[in-house]
């Protein structure tokens, strides 16, 4: 991937960073609950002019490079419509500001292609769990591609994904850091075991944090760390990471360094008077397009009740067939799938009657597909794209191309 903009070579020792990092809630709803830090629907939240206001006010008044990171309170990657436009429109307007987001990491698979175009410079993964003990203290649960999961199942995930997101980012060559909270009755005792798997997920740094108490939480009795605890904790990572200390070699992440960086207090930011950084109204610029077109197409569908992707090809007795345009998506109507024990294994049964059922269709989208329909598809023509999600904004990327289809 490209990281994006050039920027001066972070081991110079002047200047220092600001770095602005933005709090999105995790909308419509949160990703992993947490134990530590529950998910709070009543969060503030920064929408995206507010984050255009802010970028062009800190452009204005700071002097220096300039890195826009955003994060939580859940997985931004699970308010894909604001994060991805804030993205979009950062590359647009402002391209020299280095974008980059703190996740979980199971929703980075889907999104990847998206943050490449928008020349997303890096990733911080949150990586606070090397075994099931730990994970499980610190989810309750999870919701996920329309299931939920109950803490065991959500606790798996996260060690899943986490490993998952690391060889993702070094597959594409994102720039990675990882982060881990220290919360000393929970994994204190793991600080080595993270060290070393970040190391080998090709992470080029992990920074150590203290958990900052969240009253009421589950996690809110005696959990935040001493300083010498944290500094242990800390001289372990730096052991596992040998000649990797700061500045050290030219790196993307070197520029979020605790070292380098500088919050940026938005208080200031909001005294500055944004009109005088707007662009000359005459300047008659065509406006960029962010995404791909739609392209005109038969798509079908297994949902159970039309709003949500929610079942895998095996479970469906029927899809949805819709006709999206570049301006319009309609239900044109279902078509039923054959009542055959075979279905049940590979979702296809009879491969004419499953064919009969898609005949038109460019894709077809569900939450899991077998071999042999993955196979069979393909041999046709039609592209099967595995995701979950809401309806129309399913429909929307697919049409888009900007879903990757299944491997």
């Amino acid at each position: 991937m490209n990281p994006g903009p050039q920027h001066p070579d972070p081991s110079d020792s002047q200047p220092r960073l600001g770095i602005w990092r933005l709090s999105l809630p995790a909308a419509p709803r949160p990703l992993l609950l947490r134990r530590d830090r529950p998910f709070d629907a009543e969060a503030p939240v920064v929408d995206v002019p507010d984050v255009m206001r802010y970028v062009a006010s800190a452009r204005t008044s700071l002097h220096g490079p300039l890195v826009l990171e955003i994060e939580g309170p859940g997985d931004p990657l699970a308010s894909p419509e604001s994060v991805l436009r804030i993205l979009a429109l950062i590359r647009e307007h402002p391209p020299d500001v280095l974008t980059g987001l703190v996740i979980d990491g199971p929703l980075l698979g889907e999104y990847t292609d998206e943050l490449e175009q928008f020349g997303l410079g890096y990733l911080v993964l949150r990586l606070d769990a090397a075994t099931p003990r730990a994970a499980e203290r610190l989810v309750a649960a999870a919701d996920f591609r329309a299931d939920t999961l109950d803490r065991a199942e959500a606790a798996q995930l996260m060690l899943d994904e986490t490993t998952r997101a690391m060889a993702i980012a070094q597959r594409e060559g994102i720039a990675l850091a990882a982060r881990t909270t220290l919360i000393p009755t929970v994994n204190g005792y793991e600080i080595e075991a993270l060290a070393n798997l970040a190391l080998k997920g090709g992470a080029e740094r992990l920074d150590v944090v203290p958990h900052v108490v969240v009253p009421g939480a589950p996690l809110s009795r005696g959990v935040s760390p001493t300083a010498l605890e944290l500094e242990d904790a800390r001289a372990i990572v730096d052991r596992v990471f040998p000649g990797r200390s700061y500045g050290s070699d030219r790196r993307v992440t070197d520029w979020i360094h605790p070292q380098r960086s500088q919050l940026v207090d938005l208080d200031r930011l909001d005294a500055v008077d944004v009109l005088r950084t707007l662009p000359d109204p005459e300047e008659g610029r065509e406006p960029a397009q962010l995404l791909p077109r739609r392209e005109p197409q038969l798509i079908a569908l297994a949902s159970r009740d039309g709003t949500l992707v929610d079942t895998p090809l095996a479970a469906a007795r029927q899809l949805r067939i819709y006709a999206v345009t570049n301006n319009q998506i309609r239900l044109l109507g279902t078509r039923s799938l054959e009542e055959n024990p075979r279905r049940r294994y590979d979702g296809i049964g009879d491969a004419r009657s499953f064919l009969r059922a898609v005949v038109g269709c460019r894709a077809v989208v569900t939450t899991a597909f077998s071999a042999r329909a993955v196979t069979l598809m393909r041999a046709v023509g039609i592209r099967p794209v595995a995701v979950g999600g809401p309806t129309e904004a399913v429909l929307d990327r697919v049409a888009r191309g900007t879903l990757r289809q299944v491997t």
